[in-house]
């Protein structure tokens, strides 16, 4: 970890007392400096920074958060400004050419959003790469230090739930982004957890270094029962509270960067005390009687240095498209800042006037780097010339005069000695080598046999699981299967055979998940194991059913052994029950399980695409252009290849809509209408 020096940093400092506000604006490099000290109205301007995160939250949940919500906060924002901004400290930001600006601010104003403060038409986090530093009369958990080497490990908690599908995305998304960092070296060691409880977190985050939670969140204020300390993380079997962050306060250093991707994760009141914290135990931090102000205040207490969040409630879409962004800049080597502006920037390019990005706030110093520039980069090295060594050239007839000397003689019949250890040796190696791939090629036939064994146990229990089902309600129907619509897939996964192949088996299942997804042929009915959800479903009430039912079964099975990990894919008919094929996979040591998903998926593409063709009809003739009635929702891209059914025909898509695409003929006869096209 660095933090850059280079850079002009300034710094705003702002400290409340009753009505009053003490604030200042200086370099590093000042010795002395200014402030002023300007009356404060606490309860309007709490008020204002409250009304302003409503209104942006009932505008998120209607899923408007647009160009009539960006001009409320851009009034807000000056209106703040005015409040707390004397003119002197205006005209400083205004002519800054400062990179940096950190907020150094006191326990009474960290509800209120400086980063939003509007100068001249601009929010302050839009001119500056800003952080925050908080001083406070809070007891803080006095832990070790975190020591951070090569490779950081980054923690990924996406969609704990199962009910936030996009999170599910973002997480493959951050773990695909790591498998390609990770290319040249290990950088960062991910790990991915699509479901967890609150117990396992309390037991593993202090084993990371970052971690990334991509899911629901919920903040309550004082007035709410429980207060403060029941805002947290929604995980499976509960929620991870301000509470239990609060108790784990101590001992083993906490993560340095932590990342809570979920509404209004960062959002606070004052972190006012309700006695003088100087005299505070830990003890009474660990047992709520003087516990924090949220997420971000928990957090940091107890030893994050690092902790980005959101202000208000979010809409899934940009706010996964920011979490990308940033991931990508902060392992290029950007400080973590400059990460977080540019991914605003890039956010404002693609969804113009929405506020997501506007919400999101850093704690910590803004200028701090986890990884150099270079560290994703390795420098072949030039190779070395090779050394000719120059022997004495031999006469012709040299080597028959050898017979004309014993001690020669002797010489020579020690080479031919050597030489025919030497044949013996490759021959009994050889045959060493055919005796071990027989024995090899044994075991192998022998392990998958075990996965199609699992597999199939896995069949019949998910089988009898949806039988039992239909006797129970009236499930939807399976759609009668339709070569020229997409396809449904689910798969059915977590090992049977050893908990430690489960982890290697969930990578693996998110991994070919995301390479269907990509191929827009076919959708995923659901993202996590196939057959838990059935059983979920047992317990469900009959009306509240409502799940898509699959064309198509993938059983996915693993065996680990001696670090080398074989993987099964049966593929199933689910309308027919007939097995169409048993896939074998190897998982190369040392990759990423994510960076294998090309090769994971290429034989169930080709194997899908084998038995389950694209087929149209052609409608329309027009000139050249010829009308199909698939479009975009069967699978179909711009650029497709078909061929017409039994003719020596092909056409390319030219122009693809909803239901229905244009192709145009590249060989052979112009088709008729009527006449059958399937995919090339």
């Amino acid at each position: 970890m660095q933090v850059s020096m280079k850079n002009n940093t300034i710094y705003l400092e702002a400290a409340g007392e009753k009505n009053r506000l003490k604030i200042g604006i200086y370099t590093p490099k000042d010795v002395i400096w200014h402030y002023e000290e300007l009356p404060s109205h606490e309860e309007k301007i709490a008020g204002t920074a409250v009304s302003m995160a409503e209104t942006l939250n009932r505008a998120s949940r209607k899923g408007c958060s647009g160009g009539h919500e960006f001009e409320r906060l851009k009034s807000v924002g000056r209106m703040l400004c005015d409040e707390l901004l004397p003119l002197e400290v205006k005209e400083k930001l205004r002519k800054s050419d400062a990179e940096y600006l950190i907020l150094k601010l006191d326990e009474r104003l960290v509800h209120i959003p400086w980063e939003l403060l509007c100068v001249d038409d601009r929010f302050l986090c839009q001119r500056f790469n800003m952080g925050r530093l908080v001083k406070t009369r809070q007891k803080i958990a006095d832990g070790n230090d975190r020591h951070l080497s090569s490779p950081l490990s980054l923690w990924i908690l996406a969609n704990p739930r199962g009910d936030l599908e996009i999170a599910g995305s973002e997480g493959l998304k951050i773990f695909q982004n790591t498998a390609a960092l990770n290319q040249d070296q290990n950088l960062v060691n991910p790990c991915l957890d699509a479901e967890i409880t609150p117990d396992e977190v309390k037991e593993k985050i202090k084993s990371y270094d970052f971690v990334h939670f991509a899911g629901h969140g919920d903040y309550k204020s004082q007035t709410d029962p429980g207060g403060p300390g029941q805002s947290g993380w929604r995980l499976t079997g509960g929620n991870f509270t301000v509470n239990d962050i609060d108790r784990m306060a101590g001992g083993a250093a906490m993560p340095a960067f932590i990342f809570s991707n979920a509404c209004q994760s960062a959002r606070t009141e004052e972190w006012r005390t309700k006695a003088d914290s100087s005299s505070v135990s830990l003890s009474q931090i660990r047992s709520g009687e003087e516990g924090s102000f949220g997420l971000a205040n928990a957090f940091l207490r107890a030893g994050v240095k690092h902790y980005l969040g959101t202000f208000w409630e979010i809409m899934d879409e940009p706010g996964s498209h920011f979490a990308d962004e940033f991931y990508s800049l902060l392992y290029a080597g950007e400080p973590v800042g400059k990460a977080v502006k540019q991914a605003r920037c890039n956010l404002i390019e693609k969804y113009g006037p929405d506020t997501c990005w506007a919400s999101y706030i850093l704690y910590g110093d803004p200028r701090t780097s986890y990884f150099s520039p270079n560290m994703g980069k390795t420098e072949k090295l030039p190779e070395p010339e090779p050394s000719v060594t120059r022997a004495a050239t031999p006469t012709r007839g040299s080597f028959f005069n050898y017979g004309l000397n014993s001690g020669r003689l002797k010489e020579v019949q020690h080479w031919i000695v050597a030489g025919l250890v030497i044949v013996l040796l490759v021959c009994a190696i050889l045959a060493g080598n055919y005796i071990v791939r027989r024995i090899s090629l044994y075991e192998q036939v022998k392990i998958q046999e075990l996965l199609i064994a699992q597999a199939e146990k896995k069949q019949q229990k998910t089988e009898a699981l949806f039988n039992e089902l239909t006797k129970t309600a009236s499930l939807p129907p399976a759609s009668e299967k339709q070569d020229s619509g997409a396809l449904t897939l689910a798969m059915v996964f977590d090992s049977q055979i050893s908990l430690s192949d489960q982890k290697t088996e969930n990578l693996a299942a998110f991994a070919v998940q995301s390479r269907l997804i990509e191929y827009s042929r076919f959708k995923i009915a659901e993202r996590k194991s196939f057959d838990k959800i059935l059983l979920e479903l047992m317990w469900e009430k009959p009306e509240h059913l409502n799940l898509l039912m699959p064309d198509i079964l993938i059983f996915l099975e693993v065996y680990n052994e001696n670090n080398q990990a074989s993987l099964l894919m049966r593929v199933v008919d689910k309308h027919t029950g007939i097995l169409i094929d048993n896939l074998f996979e190897t998982l190369e040591n040392g990759k990423p399980v994510f960076a294998q998903k090309e090769k994971l998926s290429e034989n169930l593409l080709k194997t899908l695409k084998k038995h389950y063709p694209l087929k149209g009809c052609v409608t329309e003739i027009a000139d050249t252009d010829i009308t199909l009635n698939i479009g975009d929702r069967a699978g179909v891209r711009i650029g497709q290849w078909f061929k017409a059914e039994g003719a020596d025909t092909l056409l390319q898509a030219v122009s693809v809509e909803a239901d229905m695409c244009i192709v145009r003929l590249k060989k052979g006869d112009m088709p008729q209408k009527g006449d059958l096209i399937i995919e090339n």
